[in-house]
């Protein structure tokens, strides 16, 4: 994506990364299966599941710490990002009042790919409006969960940022160990 002159200098570094993040992201899932998308690296994962009828995630997010959790699937990590940043979005720029209920997590690839493209496109599009008085405002991004509240923008940015990296690095993996487990 391109932006104008008009972004916040600091703002530039951030919306660069975003950018190439999420270009690897999809070029490296190109052809994308939904066995892959589907497929359990270990004997407990987080996934997601029909639970009475509806996609279910096993988890929504856990608290950041350094304690071993089960390895995600392929529709966990695009669920998890497509929600997250769709969430963060609207409570950035939009109506404020979006929840994690109002999410269905796909369970197939090609709808996984579209979920998680669409938040992600939908965070990098709010902060392409931001100013540098946004940026510096604290509770700006006014979603309730975490710290949104009482930190300025500029660290959420770095905080998303850092979820990207995180997340797109597992699902990486993850499409690499399928890849190899299921050469023919």
């Amino acid at each position: 994506m391109t932006d104008d002159d008009t972004l916040p200098p600091r703002l530039r570094p951030f919306l660069a990364q975003w950018d190439y993040i999420v270009e690897m992201l999809f070029a490296r899932l190109d052809g994308l299966t939904d066995e892959a998308f589907l497929w359990e690296p270990a004997d407990e994962v987080w996934t997601v599941r029909l639970i009475d009828g509806r996609p279910t995630p096993d988890a929504e997010a856990w608290a950041p710490e350094a304690a071993a959790t089960p390895p995600r699937t392929l529709a966990w990590t695009l669920g998890h990002l497509g929600s997250g940043v769709a969430l963060r979005a609207d409570w950035l720029t939009g109506s404020h009042s979006l929840t994690n209920a109002d999410f269905t997590w796909p369970m197939r690839a090609a709808d996984g790919l579209a979920f998680a493209r669409r938040g992600l496109d939908a965070w990098r599009t709010g902060l392409a409006t931001m100013t540098d008085a946004d940026l510096d405002t604290v509770g700006r991004s006014a979603f309730p969960g975490g710290l949104d509240p009482e930190l300025p923008l500029i660290d959420i940015v770095w905080w998303v940022n850092k979820e990207l990296v995180f997340h797109v690095g597992e699902a990486w993996l993850v499409r690499d160990l399928f890849d190899a487990r299921h050469r023919a």
